[in-house]
């Protein structure tokens, strides 16, 4: 994978609405999770796309299908649809940034219209923002095409044609680059073949040995990791796990690259299993993420005596535990509340970190497929941001060595939804040596040991509308030859999606599979007897379609003691430098809210003088209200101190003198009601 460092210089000011909808978030510049302002690697995108249509148009007959080769395009796969190959990340604006706000009205025939008085933020013209695009792809025509469509965008953000967002796009490993030099390289150039790289054949052999890999995800940008279908109301919500299947595919994408045979090998293994990456707080000092959710249970505030919470789970009885753990006890006068989440193995004891602690981001933008409007294309999307990820994976020997050869020092991958504009992370890999000794070592309830476990990814089942959940989760385990079971604690659901490797039952040439039948993850299961042979029975994992990570479980290790609380992510909070925070007319009335009946008009309107003449002898006019005047004068003028003292610091003398006028005509016109 071939990446770039663009650096964005704005000519004239920018204004890259939020597109969070609603007037007063739209006008905003949108910032990310680190509080900085950015323009939206999405935006950068359409723009990209558009641009290059244009330039190629005129040169060759074939220039939809590069548009589509480098960006995706949607519809069937058998009518050419390609999921792209770009992949960009937001362009961040630098710490020294300004910010300033554009009042403007609507002209309707010459003159303004009624109640169309806007104010939005717009990024200053000479900001300088960078971000990174990496391109799927080693052939040089195909990254001149890349680098070509991202000089050719000249504009940016809304207002274009009036000028506003002009810039200048330079890349770092090629500085002398231009859109014409490129056009002339690319205009008459032969097409090299955009056929999709993964393919899958039906030999290979990966021998009989098994290892189980633990995985770290490094992530670089937030990800959505949707869980149902978008509603009527075109929200996108996201959950916080990346599923086994995902795992899967991108793990075989990768093995296909080197050894095409050895991916479908593994893949047709009966040993091939994917287990969810889950977030965590350091992967490096965690023994293992663990999935729970439908029987954990968690106090819903502290105890007040020890100002610690109370951790629990219903398929753990008291009488199993010492009595230090005895939660049912402890519980009897405390309200308890089932939890979603991740069990934390670390230290030596179990935390929970709760799905509702996971810090998210929201943004919204538009859809354009085609030509043509399209009605309701403004999607709210959700994402999680999370910077670690940890997960295991158990396959044939072979392919576990071509794992860790690939990932030694990481390779970029990109998970959940908008794969091409979000969820780029680096992936990592190690041998877990856990796995042979799971039975003694993975830590346990003593007297539960290798009987209680917790579902980690779906476990598919044939339809049996005659049994309930129990007896069909009987048969699954009686089938793999786990036993019987004693008591559960299952949810059942109907699980759908795609395939668009053809590895799995498809319907038509689409990549969608048929919809199954399934136990979720986080149902939890206790047997009569102990599972022997658990590291093979891991891997064998349950259910039918053991394909793609389905069927995975891990013991379950107890409940939680301690709440784990997500760090930060160690990116500086950056407030860029403003002209102005807000229009000094709204100023204004937020300076007569704050005092509404302490000062009169007339003291108003010395400190308007005062302005008028300076703002340093305004400045010198409220320091003697604070300092020399009677207690009872500085108590009026205390409540718009700080505010006014804000304003002198932030604003030029003309914008203050506006915003005293609109404050001193308020006062007016209150004494005068």
């Amino acid at each position: 994978m071939n990446s770039y460092h663009y650096e964005i210089l704005l000519r004239s000011d920018a204004e890259p609405a939020s597109g969070l909808g609603g007037e007063l978030l739209n006008s905003m510049l949108p910032r990310n999770a680190a509080n900085q302002i950015v323009i939206p690697a999405a935006h950068l995108k359409g723009l990209m796309r558009e641009h290059l249509h244009n330039l190629l148009r005129p040169f060759r007959q074939d220039a939809e299908k590069v548009c589509s080769h480098l960006f995706g395009s949607s519809g069937e796969e058998d009518a050419g649809a390609f999921p792209g190959i770009l992949h960009l990340t937001d362009a961040v604006a630098e710490e020294n940034a300004s910010v300033l706000t554009i009042t403007r009205t609507k002209l309707e025939n010459g003159r303004a219209k009624d109640q169309s008085l806007r104010t939005s933020e717009a990024l200053a013209v000479g900001s300088v923002l960078k971000g990174t695009i990496h391109c799927d792809s080693s052939d040089p025509t195909v990254l001149k095409f890349c680098r070509l469509a991202l000089l050719s965008v000249f504009s940016l953000g809304g207002g274009r044609s009036r000028g506003a967002g002009a810039c200048r796009i330079t890349i770092s490993e090629h500085p002398e680059e231009t859109p014409g030099t490129l056009l002339r390289d690319v205009g008459t150039a032969a097409l090299p073949d955009l056929s999709s790289p993964i393919r899958y054949v039906e030999t290979g052999h990966v021998g009989s040995g098994v290892k189980a890999l633990k995985l770290h995800l490094e992530m670089e940008m937030p990800l959505c990791l949707p869980e149902r279908p978008a509603g009527k109301n075109n929200v996108i919500s996201s959950g916080f796990v990346i599923q086994g299947t995902a795992l899967a595919g991108t793990l075989l994408t990768l093995l296909s690259r080197k050894d095409p045979e050895l991916s479908s090998a593994c893949f047709r293994s009966e040993s091939f299993r994917c287990f969810p990456l889950l977030p965590v707080v350091n992967s490096e000092t965690c023994l293992m993420p663990v999935f729970v959710s439908n029987t954990h249970k968690t106090s819903k505030v502290p105890q007040e005596d020890l100002k610690t919470y109370v951790f629990g789970d219903l398929m753990i009885p008291d009488s199993c535990l010492e009595e230090n753990y005895r939660w049912e006890q402890k519980a009897s006068r405390l309200s308890m509340k089932g939890t979603d989440g991740v069990l934390l193995v670390r230290d030596g004891h179990v935390e929970l970190l709760k799905a509702g602690e996971i810090p998210r981001l929201y943004t919204a933008h538009g859809v354009v497929n085609g030509s043509g409007e399209k009605k309701d294309n403004l999607f709210t999307m959700e994402s999680v941001c999370v910077k670690e990820f940890s997960g295991l994976v158990i396959l044939p020997e072979k392919g576990a060595d071509q794992l860790l050869a690939e990932l030694k020092n990481g390779r970029k991958v990109f998970f959940g939804k908008a794969k091409s504009t979000m969820g780029a992370g680096i992936l990592r890999a190690e041998e877990w040596t856990l796995y042979s000794r799971i039975e003694t070592d993975f830590p346990q309830v003593p007297s539960l040991k290798n009987r209680l476990f917790i579902v980690q990814t779906p476990i598919v089942y044939e339809n049996a509308p005659e049994k309930n959940s129990r007896e069909i989760l009987n048969e699954i385990l009686k089938d793999a030859g786990w036993g019987e079971v004693e008591k559960e604690s299952v949810m059942t659901d109907v699980l759908f999606g795609w395939n668009r490797l053809g590895l799995s039952s498809q319907i038509g040439s689409s990549g969608r599979v048929k919809a199954k039948r399934v136990i979720r993850p986080g149902s939890v299961f206790l047997l009569k007897d102990p599972v022997t042979g658990l590291p093979e029975k891991l891997a064998a994992g349950l259910g039918t379609d053991r394909y793609a990570g389905y069927g995975a479980v891990l013991p379950h290790p107890m409940f939680a003691t301690t709440l784990c609380r997500m760090p930060g992510d160690g990116v500086k909070k950056v407030t860029p430098k403003r002209r102005s925070n807000l229009h000094p007319v709204y100023c204004g009335y937020q300076l007569d809210n704050l005092c509404k009946t302490t000062l009169s008009a007339s003291q108003i309107a010395r400190l308007l003088r005062c302005v008028q003449v300076s703002s340093e002898n305004a400045e010198t006019f409220l320091n003697n209200q604070k300092v020399s005047r009677p207690k009872r004068i500085w108590t009026q003028w205390e409540p718009v101190f700080g505010y006014l003292d804000t304003c002198l610091k932030e604003y030029s003398q003309p914008e203050m003198v506006e915003m005293i006028r609109v404050w001193h005509d308020l006062r007016i016109g209150r004494n005068e009601r």
